[in-house]
């Protein structure tokens, strides 16, 4: 009888969790780095449905095919209260994200998320220089090599600061 109802209750509770449905990525936070810098994340994901993801046409990472389901909509990065400014070319193609994390690497901002599963998993690594652009690396869940680097110049940055005429600093 005991065994009947352990059964039951099982089922229940895996029909329960088939119809709840994750829920797209979103951090809103601010770190302070152990040099003092504050940085300042808002990243959120929307759900892809069929024909409303053009983004998945042209692939992104997180997937092994098909249409992901979320997909990076807001990426916003202040540091010590200036915007940072990333276009959305470079994160518009970051699907299925499950954590993203901020550290400092050899004195520059690093921003890390992963994403995906299996074969579809991905890391993005974002190396901040200063306001004066970032360096892009994506790869496997465990970096290994290195599938696609993306080195990116603010030149709006260079008139207001002079250490970015050499560019990434």
């Amino acid at each position: 009888m005991k065994f009947l109802m352990l059964a039951g209750l099982a089922s229940i509770l895996l029909g329960i969790a088939e119809q709840v449905e994750a829920a797209p990525f979103r951090q809103e936070t601010t770190y302070t780095l152990p040099s003092g810098k504050r940085v300042g994340i808002v990243f959120r994901e929307r759900p892809c449905k069929r024909n409303g993801c053009r983004e998945a046409i042209s692939g992104v990472w997180g997937t092994d095919g098909g249409i992901p389901r979320f997909i990076a909509d807001v990426f916003r990065v202040s540091i010590d209260g200036r915007e940072f400014l990333i276009p959305e070319k470079f994160y518009r193609d970051l699907a299925n994200t499950r954590s993203l994390d901020v550290f400092e690497q050899n004195g520059q901002i690093a921003l890390e998320l992963k994403g995906g599963q299996a074969a579809g998993a991905y890391t993005a690594r974002f190396l901040l220089g200063g306001m004066c652009g970032f360096e892009r690396k994506v790869c496997g869940e465990v970096c290994k090599e290195i599938w696609e680097q993306t080195i990116w110049y603010n030149s709006f940055a260079y008139e207001a600061d002079p250490q970015c005429k050499s560019g990434i600093q």
